[in-house]
């Protein structure tokens, strides 16, 4: 199993009942992420660590939000490279996001 690291640019879904976010500026949450395999066009699901480093630029606007992920997987790097995108879900589809770079470990 390799480590998998990555930022993303997310675009997040509606906020949830209570006004909190998915992931707090600052921590980490465990989310699970659907992809899509670049050759087979296959869906898998990932179990990943989603942090909201808290430092996102005035620019990106409230629904936006950059987002460091780390997973563990024999194939990751054919769901998830720069340009992929990719799906949240935490209980429900919370967002979306795609792949900016690449984070080496």
């Amino acid at each position: 199993m390799k480590r998998y690291k990555f930022q993303a640019l997310v675009t997040l879904g509606q906020p949830a009942k209570d006004g909190s976010a998915p992931v707090p500026a600052g921590q980490t949450r465990r989310m699970v992420l659907r992809a899509q395999h670049h050759q087979t066009h296959a869906s898998q699901f990932f179990t990943a660590l989603v942090t909201d480093n808290g430092d996102n630029p005035s620019w990106l606007g409230d629904d936006r939000v950059i987002m460091t992920v780390a997973l563990v997987g024999d194939d990751t790097g054919e769901y998830f490279d720069i340009g992929d995108q990719f799906a949240l879900w935490l209980g429900s589809d919370i967002g979306s996001g795609v792949v900016t770079r690449r984070l080496f470990i």
